[in-house]
């Protein structure tokens, strides 16, 4: 099962949506998926209780999220975690059984400031699990605005893990499809959400492509 975590010890950076909408477009990539929702507040399962359909699987962790990713990993090939926004050992353990974590950052000095405990974290998990991946994600950002650029400058100086192309920028389509309990592909296919979230998804599952083929290969050599 490959597992992707949505971390950051900063609340508000927009984890549970970006969670809900990856795994649901993952879901209509042809992908029987799972979403771990470790965050007390439970804000997918509130959210994704909404739909008639099972499109995507969500189960509530609170602890021992490792032994739950291992207990589905032979019925869904993949997982979405969301992880709480504190640093705890839920989501030390989901970082450690992940194939990729994505950090979702906004455009806010603060943001970047806080974001290091996750990253420490990435960092001591990759010493041991070398083949981890780990991106930067700008998230909830102010559309066409020079903010963005100037985080993402800021990142590369301050941190040493690279910056997703794909950015979500801070629209109501994301809000209307929570409502629904949607993602934004479904809410309002043609949007400028719509287009973020399909190509997040593209660009995570060729990640994942790549590091599969980088695994076979050190395993051949």
């Amino acid at each position: 099962m490959k597992t992707i975590t949505i971390a950051n010890q900063k609340g508000g950076c927009g984890k549970s949506t970006i969670a809900i909408n990856l795994a649901i477009s993952l879901a209509y990539q042809g992908l029987k998926m799972v979403l771990f929702d470790t965050d007390p507040q439970f804000s997918c399962i509130e959210t994704l209780k909404r739909r008639k359909d099972t499109l995507v699987k969500v189960v509530p962790v609170l602890e021992n999220i490792h032994r739950e990713i291992d207990r589905y990993s032979t019925m869904y090939p993949c997982a979405v975690v969301d992880t709480p926004p504190q640093d705890d050992m839920t989501t030390t353990l989901a970082i450690m059984s992940s194939d990729i974590v994505i950090i979702p950052v906004q455009d806010s000095p603060l943001d970047i400031r806080s974001t290091k405990v996750t990253v420490d974290l990435i960092y001591e998990a990759q010493e041991r699990k070398p083949d981890l991946l780990a991106y930067f994600l700008l998230s909830r950002i102010q559309p066409k605005t020079v903010i963005a650029n100037e985080l993402a400058q800021v990142l590369k100086r301050t941190y040493d893990i690279p910056i997703l192309a794909s950015e979500t920028c801070d629209r109501l389509d994301y809000k209307y499809a929570m409502i629904y309990g949607q993602s934004v592909i479904e809410f309002e296919k043609h949007s400028a959400a719509a287009d973020e979230i399909r190509s997040l998804t593209n660009e995570i599952i060729h990640i994942l492509k790549m590091r599969r083929l980088c695994i076979q290969q050190n395993h051949l050599s």
